[in-house]
């Protein structure tokens, strides 16, 4: 009886322990996995806040590059000129540097100009034409557009000029490498689906294939805007789920699904729960200190799991995850520390990287304008902008790597030449600004000129040394304007005026902003001059002294604007330099200039032709094939063309230049040095050049008189020509004396209005019969 109640009693007791200890376990595992599922929940929460940061940083990285963009002088006159080669070259250039997936270009009215490959008229379709009047409406747009089977984030900024003259457009993919990024950053799936027939449509996803294509099989209503489901089966594994509407992506939106694997968050409590029922096999007593040990080793762990994914979903990544031991809920505990200081780092890092430039670490656009903006309140100074010269040519022939390297030289140069309260930024491309703080003119214009000559130190690079030049504008605050917008924009016309001056550093000018503002209509208005029918050449004589007869007449070009009217050659010329349509022009000159030689000469009036060639023609390793297929053309003799280049540009480059010469040397034109005696040219420069005639600068030649300093330069520079064989010519000839003393000088041929101003065709055939007869 005694054996048999100790039995009883022993049973009872291990059954009550059994009890227990199932007890114990069957709470511990409903705990574990509801505490599990909430941890999921919130990590599904903590999950959507840093989409939307990492969402919202993608969205302003792509506003800031397509506000550079948009800022970028080449693409708005691009724009403006409408010439769809010269936007698709733009656009593909900035779209290749910046890495982006597509890029666009649209007309005010949203009518599709350019594009990257894959793009085209209908190219998102209603959702980008929705984006159009969205960004009509607040002057910027970012949206999400499906097209052509994939899902791009676009932002797009109006192209100002000052009126907006389009809408150019930056867009990054949401693909598997996108989708990968984010799961990387918060360890949950992520995918990008819309509602179709029958079904999601998948547009890109982390998840593997079965579960992939589990997702696309789920019916279209389940997953609702919004909504967090649990236990939604994809493949093999259960998931919580929770849906996020993307704005601004059309009927039906398209949808952000995060995704979380319970049967992989539950991994390590099942591990758990085999060594728990290990445990309760041993003694009773064993089992039931065993069974305290772990109630107690578990729950608080998992509060403190939970408390930490409470202060993560909040924002504050501060408190580190403590949770001692070496068991599977320490480690968890350990990789949800990991996983808060990843996400903490990568948060840091995606704002740094929206306001920083990746190169050159300094400020970007964006971050520069909120800074020159908010130190405007407090302080005068002034805005100094500056872009490097030739850094084009730095890139096409040394490549964009070295290109990268000078930019990086240059960003640490203007950082070690600033004073601490000043602020350098890089505004995009070759292009950088500099705030300098608590500053009057007199003093910016000092500074701006020793960090020129900081910059024009030469650099030492790994494979190279180069020298750098620079061109800087400077507006002042507050005499030239009062916010960050207007002050960039004046210190930028400076840039451009110190550029056209080659004066290395201008101050922006009242009245300014109407000047640039022409010039950027003219430059628009020139591409389309010829077309037009606008552009007409006009003739003036050049007479040979000797013999009193009109051996030449040099070509000049005229613009009539159609609202405008004429237009000075000394305004446009310089802009179709600037604009690179220079080019066009030289040819159009050259091809109206020689089929009106070839019409003289069945006429029966045989004059050689000078035509004008700018710095920028030069620079055309097409031009020598160009001239000789139009001497074929027109039936001229190559003797009978003149080519005119100015002595400033020849001394720009003059290794360049002479092989150039050389080249049109052989077609057999001739060469001639035009507004010699401004040029500061050289004897052993000159010598080197195979020209044949040089014409004296009519600045030396319309108020010559005798005994003046002109007369002496004049006189000088007849002889020097005759000495080195070259045919002298003075232009500017307006009074008899002067003439009288060119003919004593033994100048060879003259132009000017003494004789005849530049005249239309038939005007000028007119006018050599009668000079003839007068001379006969």
């Amino acid at each position: 009886m005694r054996s048999q109640l100790h039995t009883r009693i022993v049973a009872l007791l291990i059954g009550l322990v059994l009890a227990a200890q199932l007890a114990t376990f069957v709470v511990v595992h409903f705990a574990t996995e509801r505490s599990v599922r909430s941890q999921l929940s919130d990590e599904l929460e903590v999950g959507e806040r840093v989409w939307q940061r990492f969402h919202g940083a993608r969205g302003e990285q792509l506003l800031e590059t397509a506000l550079v963009l948009a800022d970028d002088f080449g693409l708005r006159a691009a724009v403006a000129s409408g010439d769809p080669a010269t936007m698709d070259s733009a656009l593909r250039n900035h779209a290749s540097r910046v890495g982006a997936d597509a890029a666009i270009l649209l007309g005010p009215d949203g009518r599709w100009l350019a594009g990257l490959d894959g793009t085209g008229p209908d190219w998102g379709g209603a959702a980008l034409s929705q984006a159009v009047a969205r960004a009509e409406s607040e002057g910027f747009a970012l949206a999400v557009l499906p097209a052509d089977g994939r899902l791009h984030q676009l932002a797009l900024i109006p192209v100002m000029a000052p009126q907006r003259i389009g809408w150019v457009g930056i867009g990054s993919t949401f693909d598997g490498a996108y989708a990968g990024d984010f799961r990387a950053l918060t360890g949950l799936d992520v995918s990008f689906v819309q509602a179709g027939q029958g079904g999601l449509s998948v547009y890109a996803s982390s998840l593997d294939a079965p579960a992939r294509e589990a997702l696309a099989a789920l019916p279209a209503g389940e997953l609702a805007p919004g909504e967090a489901l649990s236990d939604v089966a994809l493949g093999e594994e259960h998931w919580f789920v929770r849906a996020l509407a993307l704005e601004d992506s059309g009927e039906p939106p398209v949808q952000v699904l995060l995704q979380g694997s319970l049967d992989q968050a539950m991994a390590p409590v099942a591990s758990l729960e085999n060594r728990i029922l290990l445990l309760s096999g041993l003694a009773a007593a064993l089992a039931l200190l065993v069974a305290g040990f772990l109630g107690r080793g578990i729950s608080r762990p998992v509060v403190q799991l939970a408390r930490a994914a409470q202060r993560v979903q909040d924002g504050d990544y501060s408190q580190p995850i403590e949770v001692a031991g070496r068991d599977e809920i320490a480690q968890l505990a350990a990789a949800f520390g990991h996983m808060q200081q990843g996400i903490a780092a990568r948060e840091a890092r995606i704002l740094h990287q929206a306001h920083h430039d990746g190169l050159t670490g300094l400020p970007n656009r964006s971050l520069a304008h909120e800074r020159l903006e908010r130190a405007l309140g407090t302080v005068r100074g002034a805005v100094l902008v500056l872009d490097l010269d030739r850094f084009k040519e730095i890139n096409d022939t040394l490549g964009h790597g070295f290109g990268d390297q000078v930019l990086e030289e240059v960003g640490k140069r203007l950082r070690q030449a600033v004073r601490p309260g000043d602020l350098v930024a890089r505004l995009g491309g070759d292009e950088f600004m500099v705030l300098m703080a608590d500053v009057d003119g007199e003093r910016a214009m000092q500074r701006a000129r020793d960090l020129l000559g900081q910059l024009r130190r030469p650099l030492d690079l790994p494979t190279t040394r180069i020298n750098l030049d620079a061109s800087l504008g400077l507006a002042l605050h507050p005499e030239h304007g009062t916010d960050a917008q207007t002050l960039l924009r004046r210190a930028d016309i400076a840039l451009y005026d110190a550029k056209e001056a080659r004066a290395g550093v201008a101050v922006y000018r009242e009245g300014r902003d109407e000047v640039h503002l022409r010039q950027l209509a003219l430059v628009g208005d020139l591409r389309e001059s010829i077309a037009r029918g606008q552009l007409s050449l006009r003739y003036q004589p050049k007479v040979d002294l000797a013999s009193r007869q009109v051996r030449h007449v040099e070509a000049l070009l005229r613009w009539r604007h159609h609202a405008l009217g004429p237009v000075s050659p000394e305004e446009f010329i310089p802009l179709a330099e600037r604009s690179g349509y220079v080019h066009e022009i030289t040819r159009f000159v050259l091809e109206a200039a020689l089929a009106q030689n070839a019409a003289w000469r069945d006429e029966g009036l045989d004059l050689g032709m000078a035509v004008n060639l700018s710095a920028m023609d030069l620079m055309d390793a097409d031009l020598p094939g160009f001239v000789q297929a139009a001497l074929r053309r027109h039936h001229v003799p190559a003797g009978r063309l003149i080519l005119e280049v100015t002595e400033g540009v020849l001394m720009r480059d003059v290794d360049y230049a002479v092989r150039m010469l050389h080249r049109l040397r052989e077609i057999g034109v001739r060469l001639s040095i035009d507004d010699f005696g401004t040029g500061y040219s050289s004897l052993a420069q000159l010598k080197r050049m195979p020209v044949d005639e040089m014409k004296i600068d009519k600045s030396f030649v319309m108020q010559l008189i005798e005994g003046s300093d002109d007369a002496v330069i004049v006189r000088s520079t007849i002889e020097l020509g005759h000495n080195m064989g070259l045919t002298v010519i003075a232009e500017g000839v307006e009074t008899d004396s002067g003439l009288e003393l060119l003919r004593r000088f033994r100048c060879d041929m003259v132009q000017g209005y003494l004789f005849s101003p530049p005249l239309e065709a038939g005007a000028l055939l007119d006018w050599c019969r009668r000079f003839e007869d007068v001379e006969a």
